[in-house]
């Protein structure tokens, strides 16, 4: 008798970004990228969201680490879409939207590791 234990059923639902003609699956973060995403999301919190507002070099410094986590988080699969690619090629709004999307993704494999291990 064989066995089978299926992972892939601990892979969440697929979400699509679809940006410059690719496609993007953001509800999953390869293992691979986990800790250079995570260091960057710890970047980003660290921010003075009112400070951002007001402060230019702030506000690029939010912008620049954004841009950072789109390029590292499509790096794997589309290594051309790098930090120029992203500056050249999306608006802040795009980026902001990806940015959100891939924080929530990490959080989202946070808490399906942490409830795994529970069982």
């Amino acid at each position: 008798m064989t066995n089978v234990i299926d992972l892939d059923i601990l892979r969440p639902d697929q979400q699509i970004i679809k940006i410059g003609g690719k496609e993007i699956d953001v509800s999953f973060v390869p293992c691979g990228i986990t800790f250079d995403l995570d260091a960057i999301v710890q970047q980003l919190t660290k921010l003075d969201t009112k400070r951002i507002k007001i402060d230019p070099k702030e506000m690029r410094r939010a912008f620049d680490l954004g841009v950072e986590l789109c390029a590292v988080f499509c790096s794997h699969k589309y290594p051309e879409m790098d930090s120029n690619w992203f500056k050249d090629n999306a608006s802040g709004e795009q980026i902001k939207v990806f940015t959100e999307s891939i924080q929530k993704a990490l959080m989202d494999s946070y808490a399906g590791v942490q409830a795994h291990t529970k069982n």
